[in-house]
């Protein structure tokens, strides 16, 4: 009934919060007081937050005003304890009924496995929203977290930023909400500047149009598409086209409550810049958009987003061009100054600059890329001599660039690689050399796609192993969320970037050619080489099974492709693939797993501790000699599907395995593999051995999980 719900807005008004933290602030926000709502058995409909840099607010519709009635049974003492033999109750019964506000007489005895014992039904009124509300929304505001926290005043409570206000409504009351010593209320405030005072709010419904009268644009997905389309109207009119990076405006849009778009200019003669310096000036520093031609070429032009009305924007836009100048002159002066010393003789410098303690230097670093270079090209049948020289001297010049003055400016630092790139060129290197540069640290989010060329990816994976292969051995590997070195996002990148490429490359080689190259570590929290071998191999592999997951394969399934032997990752990753479709069409799928597991499930103790050598001649069972000449078969099938490293055939690998099935099911039910002979036991042992390592081939038979099977 109308009459039965109401909406709800929470609003907590602060002084500015930092753009990043306002996004995960209202998720949790959202998460918290849906979660929260619904354990206090007040149904609602659908959850709607709103931020700006001074507020964080959630409205939610149809939120009831009273809680249901409930009844709950609450078990008591034992019956015999409750009651003495005459059926009268005891102290125990007595106190039992009175602690729930009833009488003796509505206790009831009910058997249990555990015998006789009393219950009481207890009724639990529900309770208005209003009175439930309060606590619900002060622990959700006084749980949410940010990446830093401030106090102020004399209070000890930590926020993004200091509170201002509060705004709780339930309907047309207020909900009684008291945060850091301040009290709620229906009172909101509009733009700082813009606005004349505060804004009172009779109902939820009233909130995002009375403050955008109070020029305040509160819903952040409007806010974001008004400034989108702002953006491109403002650099159209200029005879431009604005270019809207993703990243770029989503932080502008936690930047202002009111937003305007206006264009301003620079002077041509920074567009000698390189494209890519000129966009980070703008936006790292200004947050500026970028505004190009239509081939994509910049103009001399920006879009910047004020926060507030058209009024006095000729000003506005005379203080943004006054401040991108100089940002440009002091990249333009890096420029002038780095190519004073063409990047090749950079080299030296970077004996001069520490890699990571223990690791050598920068320049020791380079030469382990250039030798894992020369490592990948000799076993990448993709791989041609120009790769290879190309990527070899692009290993070498990859990190001068980290010795010139551009990426020592802390706000184009991230430009490490593409700035190399365009020094390469000025330097004269060729320009596939500048291009596995520029690729070297690619991709660097899971958005960011992996390098495309040849020379790119192979500097690009020597790279990332290295820097694995370094920190692993000095006992840096990621514990919990914590990853200050990136790890994980390497590891990632190899993944990736092999996929990508469909490369065939043997890891656990790649591996300790990695760790061979490192120097002598005498850290005492140093992990030796055989043991940061087999981390890093785990590592990798949990890599490619979170990249399986996201093709849709089942997590048994992907751990039964890796628990086999894989030293090749493009090749796990096919045959997941593979067997993710086969399981999907095979009826007998989980029938030949079955089967297959009962060979698994003898023989991996026995063959882990002892080399069983089958004697075929020594078979005398005709179940064995059946499975024998099965296993011959299938081996020789299998061997066929997958010789062809190009185009290798899951489909008909897995039919010559499922063969074996009947062979295998007869084998058990009619031949006793523990026997009591010696020699006898052994030798069947070594047949189901065999067997096991057949289907290892494909997958570890142990790791699916069948729907309905005991564990």
């Amino acid at each position: 009934m109308a009459d039965s719900t109401a909406d709800l807005l929470f609003e907590i008004g602060v002084e500015e919060i930092p753009a990043p933290a306002v996004l995960p602030a209202l998720g949790q926000l959202e998460r918290m007081l849906v979660k929260a709502l619904d354990e206090a058995r007040l149904a609602h409909g659908e959850a709607r937050t709103c931020g700006t840099p001074r507020r964080l607010a959630i409205i939610i519709r149809d939120v009831v005003l009273r809680q249901p009635d409930v009844e709950q049974e609450v078990k008591g003492p034992p019956a015999a304890a409750a009651f003495d033999a005459d059926g009268n109750p005891t102290r125990a019964a007595e106190g039992f009924a009175a602690g729930r506000g009833l009488s003796v007489d509505a206790l009831e005895v009910r058997a249990t496995d555990r015998g006789d014992y009393v219950f009481a039904t207890v009724a639990e009124p529900g309770r208005a929203a209003v009175e439930v509300l309060p606590e619900i929304l002060r622990d959700a505001a006084t749980s949410l977290t940010f990446p830093k926290t401030m106090r102020w005043g004399s209070s000890d409570f930590r926020f993004a930023r200091p509170i201002r206000w509060i705004v709780a409504l339930l309907g047309g009351d207020v909900v009684p909400v008291e945060i850091a010593g301040l009290h709620s209320d229906r009172l909101t405030w509009g733009h700082r500047f813009l606005s004349e005072g505060p804004v009172t709010l009779a109902d939820p419904s009233q909130y995002l149009d009375a403050l955008e009268a109070a020029y305040v644009i509160a819903d952040h997905k409007r806010r974001r598409e008004m400034i989108a389309t702002g953006a491109r109207a403002a650099a159209e009119q200029a005879g431009g086209r604005v270019r809207l990076d993703a990243d770029l405006l989503d932080e502008v849009n936690f930047m202002v409550e009111y937003p305007t778009a206006l264009v301003g200019h620079f002077d041509s003669r920074y567009l000698e810049l390189p494209d890519d310096v000129i966009v980070t000036v703008m936006s790292g520093h200004q947050r500026y958009f970028a505004v190009e031609n239509p081939d994509g070429t910049l103009q001399p032009l920006f879009v910047a987003i004020r926060n507030g009305d058209e009024q006095g924007l000729d000003l506005v836009r005379q203080g943004n061009e006054r401040v991108i100048e100089p940002r440009l002159a002091d990249a333009e002066f890096y420029l002038t100054e780095d190519m004073r010393t063409p990047l090749h003789d950079r080299v030296e410098d970077l004996k001069r600059v520490t890699y990571i303690e223990g690791m050598g230097s920068l320049y020791d670093k380079t030469q382990r890329l250039e030798g894992l270079v020369h490592w990948l090209c000799g076993r990448v049948a993709q791989v041609e001599q120009r790769h290879e020289d190309n990527a070899a001297r692009a290993a070498t010049l990859s990190k001068c660039d980290l010795t010139t003055t551009m990426i020592g400016d802390t706000k184009l630092a991230k430009l490490q690689g593409r700035v190399g790139a365009e020094y390469a060129r000025r330097s004269g290197e060729p320009e596939e050399v500048a291009l596995a540069i520029a690729e070297q640290y690619r991709p660097l989010a899971a958005a960011d796609h992996p390098p495309t060329t040849t020379p790119g990816r192979l500097i690009a994976l020597a790279d990332k192993m290295d820097h694995l292969a370094a920190c692993f051995r000095l006992g840096m590997r990621p514990t919990g969320s914590a990853d200050p070195h990136a790890l994980r996002r390497s590891a990632a990148g190899i993944v990736r970037i092999i996929l990508d490429a469909r490369w065939r490359i043997d890891m656990p080689a790649f591996i300790r050619a990695a760790l061979d190259a490192l120097p002598e570590v005498g850290d005492e929290d140093a992990i030796e080489p055989d043991q940061a071998a087999a981390q890093l191999e785990e590592f990798l592999a949990a890599r490619l099974q979170a990249e399986l997951e996201t093709y849709a394969v089942g997590y048994d399934l992907a751990r039964a492709v890796l628990a086999a032997p894989c030293p090749d990752l493009l090749d796990a990753f096919d045959r997941a693939l593979a067997l993710r479709a086969i399981r999907g069409s095979d009826a007998d799928f989980e029938a030949v797993v079955i089967a297959a597991e009962r060979t698994a499930n003898i023989v991996r103790g026995p063959k882990a501790e002892e080399k069983l050598a089958l004697d075929a001649e020594a078979l005398t069972e005709p179940e064995e000699k059946a499975l024998h000449e099965a296993y011959t078969a299938a081996a020789a099938r299998l061997e066929r599907a997958l010789a062809d490293d190009a185009v290798r055939d899951y489909q008909a690998a897995w039919q010559a395995l499922a063969e074996l099935r009947d062979p295998i099911d007869a084998f058990f039910d009619a031949v006793l593999v523990m026997a009591e002979d010696d020699a006898v036991r052994r030798n069947r042992l070594a047949l189901v051995a065999a067997v096991d390592d057949l289907f290892l081939r494909l997958l570890d038979v142990q790791q699916i999980v069948i729907e309905g099977e005991a564990d």
